[in-house]
């Protein structure tokens, strides 16, 4: 079963050197995600079409599904910014450019 779509966004995915991702990504990859005022982070499962990998550094347009937050997406708008994370701590920023609910 294929999950909806929540928003399109411009991720900022932050380096090696600044703490970023320590290698590509590909379409298909999860991270938490964490807007402001909210303190339930979220898993964000991001899709691209447009190239196969994202290196740590890049910039893209990403269309992102959220998993769990049923209740929260009432709260989403554009222009909103969020945090992307793992493990490893804070590997992106980003900001909401289209809804699509």
């Amino acid at each position: 079963m294929k999950k909806n779509i929540h928003f399109k966004a411009l991720i900022n995915y932050y380096s090696i050197e600044n703490g970023g991702l320590t290698s590509p990504i590909s379409s298909g990859y999860r991270s938490s995600v964490k807007f402001p005022f909210e303190l339930t982070p979220y898993i964000a499962v991001q899709e691209f079409h447009h190239s196969e990998l994202i290196f740590p550094g890049d910039s893209a347009v990403i269309e992102v599904t959220l998993i769990g937050a049923e209740k929260f997406l009432e709260k989403l708008y554009n222009g909103m910014d969020f945090e992307l994370e793992d493990n490893s701590g804070n590997i992106a920023n980003g900001v909401i450019t289209e809804l699509y609910f």
